[in-house]
């Protein structure tokens, strides 16, 4: 009798031990996963100085010795001659001065301090573009430029990501500041690229860039957005190669999220939801969710995904005080992309459906690009509303002006 209670119990000790094992296996995976996520979004938002090719700033703008820094960087430049390592130089010294600004941040939110390093920020960006005002040859004909623009570009991409995470440390005055800085330094940069590369040379420069830099396997996602910044505020000879760079790379992240598994598309559910949420996100997932429309299973964590950033969003809405108005349930636009509309204040007012005209369905072949669903209008010699250039392209139409055609109308809205 004694064997078998002692056996019993030696039987409720074992099953006790594995269950603990379990539940501690269940744990330590959680937070795997958990980790995994956090690495991801790091991996896309954070930029490191090494990453820009610099050092960690030490001596920060408001020290008294400061001015002995900036005189070390003006006799750099003054004994280079060569007007190409001029404008590396001074590159260098926009990336060093970006990250003093970063540091500053992070250890005061005196608005006096934080405009002045704004302000050297801005003055080295200035200076880039009037430097290279003064070089003559374009990238094709000098591999030096050609380097130039290679690093230019790698840096343009990485200052984005530290400007809008930058955002969120400074106050409010310093954050208007700060993103008309960003919003000229894209101005900037596609007045450069324009000067300095020939237009069929931009798209694959661009492309190559985005591809080298490091990043989890859903860094495209979050590089959309930067694209679609870049074009907004570049030069009109140059936009139509970097939308087709943005096409390309739409189309290689939704290649990449149809072929998921379940578990990558719930790690893919999970990153979204830590990313910095915005509009424009919202409206990358939306084209996504209508090139895959008849993939059911993605189908849903796309919905998922969705109903989320818009939670998010409205979050953000109740932080800057704005009239909340309801978030559109699953139904309100299963076949079209949601777009919200703003006030001047920066506030939603509404939630508009835009669904794709029937007609704008191209094929694809060799000389003639799958135009992606984004809804950025423009109005056809023929009088009628095509949902983007691409669209516009590939029907053989030439482009009136941007923007809906004040007559005919080739899109169908939801009902609201």
């Amino acid at each position: 009798m004694s064997k078998i209670i002692h056996f019993s119990f030696l039987m409720i000790i074992c099953f006790m031990l594995v269950s603990v094992s379990s539940v501690l296996g269940q744990i330590t995976t959680t937070e795997g996963t958990t980790q995994g996520i956090i690495q991801d979004v790091e991996l896309d938002e954070n930029v490191e100085a090494s990453d820009l090719g610099v050092s960690e700033p030490t001596l920060l703008p408001d020290s008294p010795f400061y001015f002995l820094k900036n005189w070390g960087r003006g006799i750099r430049i003054f004994f280079t001659f060569n007007s190409i390592k001029k404008v590396n130089l001074r590159l260098r010294f926009s990336a060093e001065k970006l990250l003093e600004l970063r540091k500053l941040a992070g250890k005061t939110q005196n608005p006096e301090i934080l405009d002045k390093a704004v302000r050297n920020y801005e003055k080295e960006n200035e200076r880039i573009r009037n430097r290279v005002e003064k070089i003559e040859e374009k990238a094709n004909e000098n591999p030096e430029v050609g380097k130039f623009l290679d690093k230019y570009t790698e840096h343009e991409i990485l200052h984005q990501k530290v400007l809008v995470k930058l955002k969120e440390q400074v106050p409010e005055d310093t954050f208007q500041k700060i993103e008309q800085t960003r919003e000229r330094h894209l101005e900037r940069f596609g007045e450069v690229m324009e000067k300095l590369e020939e237009k069929h040379s931009i798209q694959e420069r661009l492309e190559n860039s985005f591809k080298e830099i490091k990043g989890s396997p859903f860094k495209d996602f979050s590089n959309l957005e930067i694209l679609k910044q870049i074009e907004e505020k570049a030069p009109e000879q140059v936009k139509e190669v970097i939308r087709e760079a943005r096409e390309n790379i739409f189309m290689n992240l939704k290649n990449k999220i149809e072929k998921m598994s379940l578990e990558n598309q719930e790690r893919f559910k999970n990153y979204i939801e830590n990313i910095q949420e915005s509009e424009e996100k919202i409206e990358i997932l939306e084209g996504i969710k209508l090139q895959l429309e008849e993939n059911l299973q993605i189908q849903g964590t796309l919905n998922q995904i969705r109903e989320r950033l818009l939670e998010r969003v409205q979050e953000r809405e109740k932080e800057m005080n704005c009239a909340l108005i309801g978030l559109p349930g699953p139904d309100f636009c299963p076949k079209g992309r949601i777009i919200p509309q703003k006030d001047e204040n920066g506030c939603i007012i509404n939630y508009e459906c835009i669904i794709p005209a029937e007609t704008e369905t191209p094929t694809v072949t060799s000389t003639k690009p799958l135009c992606i669903t984004l809804w950025e209008p423009v109005c056809g010699q023929d009088g009628k509303t095509y949902s983007n250039t691409c669209f516009a392209r590939v029907a053989g139409v030439e482009i009136a002006y941007e923007g809906v055609c004040k007559g005919g109308e080739m899109f169908k809205k939801g009902n609201q």
